[in-house]
């Protein structure tokens, strides 16, 4: 056993998968929306008797190893690791894998060095009475303050030497809290821009320590509010959400997220009980963030700030979520409110969580309160600002309803609107071409005939059945493709007689894992051994005027080349078949 055998025995794939995406059961296998492609019809499925995953929309499938892989975008090494950690395991000394890449190294390594500074600063702030006295005066608990790690980060030479000396301790140097932006350097000293600061321990969906927020807190800090760790290889803002590590679980079970734009919101949130939510790191929500928060969520609940900014926020935001398969819903917060003073004030969200907007009603909206003030070329823009959105969601029903909407709120007459969305759509049909067209029907697996289908399907459940004793009929009667994919297992089988399922499956390419899985799904129930020892007579049966011109065919060969001890091992073996096949059937 190696350790990924080790790591597929002592995890279930169905618990995996499900910390990515929304399953439901369906039969033997359970079944969801895609975590790697956008799709509204749930294509994505995982077969837990067999360990693998599989998509029949983008044909990506395999097992717990290769599923991390594609999602976490890492090496086998690195997806193995992970779930090592991840589920604390604890493999035999002699499958450990010690990675050869250096990226995955310092990977870990980053990691690492965030959380010990993050532990440092947690120490820091219960050392600190004002930071105490400020965390309370905003309304925020102890509970909350140890469930989000908040920390502080004291300014000065001597607290500089402290975290230095605590991060020595772990076989850490000071260029390594430089090189991680911790630190930085001035003329004669290291400082940090974190110093006296409010410190917001940043983690990724996967729960490890990534990065920091810093925030002022003391009456007369003039320096900019927030300062964010500076982007590296490990921290991209675009990609990570504040709090998603805690929030998944939550956000799974309501199937469905709140999205703010800052720490302290999405503090006051959890604190009040909406503990699925989550927040963008002082920048504007991403495609990126949306396709995340599809993994777990079918509908999102917008609330940013009621100015100008927040408005403009939420704009831009309804023309990334038609890409996604979410539902975005605005929450509109009275003037001059955010979600952490709205609910410190003791107001409650619940009223304005059922008059919550369509994202896209909420887009049409905001349009219409500037529309008539615009000329004739802005109006004539916003318009075709508008169709863009609109022609790419696919419920045709909801496209009618947004566009008298809109013709509504613009007065503007529905026939102009929907001619232009007409042409938007033509020139997208326009635009798909020829070769799009073959792939999608060359995605589509062929029709087989029943008693083929559960032949190809009872030796993939059990490939000890395709044998020396019927291999030469099955690659000759079975057809193409399954006959194909018989053909590399042959191959595969005299190269390693103990090759598994899930090893065969990874060396097919997209196509072949496309038929072996549907028409696994259509046969789930097992075949015993002697079941399938009917179903080869049934496919002679099926073959005979076939099997008969062959052995006609070889006995000529044979005859020709004079092989005497040839033409009676194929009278035989004819023989000995058509004897079985008139006891079984006649």
């Amino acid at each position: 056993m190696n350790l990924f055998n080790f790591i597929k025995a002592n995890i279930s794939i169905l618990d995996v998968v499900s910390e990515y995406a929304t399953l439901k059961k369906a039969g033997l296998y359970w079944k969801g929306q895609c975590p790697f492609h956008n799709e509204k019809t749930a294509s994505f499925t995982v077969s837990p008797h067999k360990e693998i995953f599989y998509c029949f929309g983008c044909h990506v499938g395999g097992d717990v190893i290769s599923f991390i892989e594609k999602v976490e975008n890492c090496s086998p090494i690195e997806a193995a690791n992970h779930l090592i950690d991840r589920y604390k395991l604890n493999p035999p000394a002699d499958l450990k894998l010690v990675s050869s890449e250096t990226s995955t190294q310092e990977r870990e390594r980053y990691h690492e060095l965030c959380k010990l500074v993050s532990l440092w600063c947690n120490e820091n702030l219960l050392k600190s009475p004002s930071l105490g006295s400020y965390l309370q005066k905003r309304g925020f608990t102890k509970d909350s303050i140890t469930y989000f790690s908040l920390g502080y980060f004291p300014g000065g030479i001597a607290a500089i030497k402290n975290l230095i000396t605590a991060m020595t301790k772990h076989s850490f140097l000071p260029n390594d809290l430089l090189e991680a932006n911790i630190l930085s350097e001035g003329k004669t000293i290291l400082y940090s821009p974190f110093e006296d600061r409010l410190i917001f321990p940043i983690k990724d969906h996967l729960g490890r320590f990534c990065g920091f927020g810093g925030r002022v807190f003391k009456p007369n800090d003039e320096r900019p509010k927030y300062y964010n760790s500076r982007e590296n290889d490990f921290f991209q803002k675009g990609t990570i959400l504040f709090g998603l590590d805690s929030a998944k679980k939550s956000i799974q079970e309501a199937e469905s997220a709140f999205l703010v734009e800052g720490y302290t919101d999405c503090m006051a949130m959890v604190q009040h009980g909406w503990t699925n939510t989550v927040a963008t790191l002082g920048t504007a929500c991403t495609i990126e963030h949306l396709k995340l928060l599809s993994r777990y969520a079918k509908s999102l609940y917008v609330l940013y700030d009621a100015d100008k900014a927040g408005h403009q926020a939420m704009l831009r935001l309804t023309q990334l979520c038609w890409q996604v398969s979410l539902e975005p819903k605005v929450i509109c917060l009275p003037p001059k409110e955010d979600p952490a003073s709205f609910l410190t004030s003791g107001n409650d969200l619940k009223p304005l969580i059922k008059q919550a907007k369509d994202i896209f009603i909420f887009f049409i909206d905001s349009l219409g309160s500037e529309f008539a003030s615009k000329q004739l070329g802005d109006k004539i823009a916003l318009i075709r600002k508008l169709i863009d959105i609109v022609h790419n969601i696919e419920d045709p029903l909801k496209r009618d309803i947004l566009l008298q909407k809109a013709s509504k709120v613009l007065d503007v007459p529905l026939e102009t609107m929907q001619n232009e969305l007409n042409r938007s759509l033509d020139r997208k049909t326009n635009h798909a071409t020829s070769e799009e067209d073959y792939e999608h029907e060359q995605a589509v697996p062929p029709t087989f005939q029943r008693l083929e289908k559960k032949i190809f399907c009872a030796i993939i459940n059990n490939m000890q059945l395709f044998n020396n004793n019927n291999e030469k009929y099955l690659l000759e009667y079975l057809p193409s493709p399954l006959r194909d994919i018989l053909k590399k297992l042959k191959l595969e089988k005299d190269a390693d007689a103990g090759i598994d399922f899930i090893q065969f499956f990874d060396k097919l390419h997209d196509k072949e894992k496309l038929y072996v899985s549907s028409l696994l799904l259509e046969n789930e129930e097992e075949t015993q051994p002697s079941t399938f020892e009917q179903l080869l007579l049934q496919l002679h049966k099926k073959n005979w005027k076939v099997i008969v011109h062959d052995v006609k065919t070889q006995l000529a060969q044979a005859k020709n080349e004079g092989d005497t001890e040839k033409i009676e091992k194929i009278l035989h073996d004819f023989q000995v078949l058509k004897q079985t096949i008139v006891k079984n059937f006649v």
